[in-house]
C-alpha cells in the first residue's frame, strides 16, 4: 500500500495525441505545506503494536480507519512496506530474503563501536579494550531500525477534523 495510491489522478500530456495519466504527486507537497502552518500543534508519541497497520492505528485512535493517511503524513511514511515497522513474522522474512539465514545475520557484523558508540573500524576496534569497544550485528541493526520504526507521532481527533477541513476548502485532500 502507498498513500500515493488515493490522491487525485491528472493527465500528463506526452505528444498531440497522446495522454498519460498520472498520479499527483504535487498533492502530498501541498499537504505537508499546509501541515507547517499548524504551528504550536501537540503530538503524541504512540507505540505500533505488532502487526498493526495504519487503518488499526486511526482506528484505534479516531474510531475511523479513514485518518490512516493523517498518521502517514504526520510520519512522512510513503510505502508502508519499508517505512512501516514490519511485524515479527515479516521481518524474520525480510531477514532471511535479505541476508540469506537468521544465523548469518546474527552472526554477521555491522558496526564496531567505541565507548562512546562512534562507529570505528576494526582495527581501532581490536586496540581498545575490550571495556571501550562494543559491536552490533546486523540483525541487532535491522532489529534497532524496525523498533524505531514502531514509535509515531499521532495528534489528537480535534487537530485531525480541522486539518481535513482545511484540506477540503484548499481542494487538496487526497481522494479517498
Amino acid at each position: 500500500m502507498s498513500i500515493f495510491n488515493n490522491y487525485p489522478k491528472i493527465n500528463y500530456k506526452i505528444d498531440d495525441y497522446d495522454y498519460l495519466t498520472s498520479i499527483d504527486i504535487t498533492t502530498n507537497y501541498k499537504i505537508k505545506n499546509l501541515l507547517k502552518q499548524y504551528r504550536g500543534i501537540s503530538y503524541r508519541p504512540y507505540v505500533i503494536q505488532d502487526g498493526e497497520r495504519p487503518d488499526n492505528v486511526s482506528q484505534k485512535l479516531y474510531d475511523s480507519p479513514y485518518y490512516d493517511w493523517v498518521i502517514l503524513l504526520l510520519n512522512d511514511i510513503y510505502n508502508i512496506y519499508d517505512d512501516w515497522p514490519r511485524d515479527h513474522e515479516t521481518f524474520k522474512n525480510y531477514i532471511i530474503e535479505k541476508y540469506e539465514s537468521l544465523a548469518t545475520a546474527q552472526s554477521s557484523i555491522k558496526y564496531y563501536y567505541d565507548a562512546n558508540k562512534n562507529i570505528i573500524d576494526l582495527t581501532t576496534y581490536t586496540s581498545l579494550p575490550q571495556s571501550q569497544r562494543s559491536l552490533e550485528t546486523v540483525y541487532e541493526y535491522e532489529l534497532r531500525e524496525n523498533i524505531s520504526k514502531s514509535i509515531i507521532k499521532t495528534t489528537s481527533l480535534s487537530v485531525v477534523k480541522t486539518i481535513e477541513s482545511d484540506l477540503r476548502i484548499l481542494n487538496l485532500k487526497p481522494v479517498l
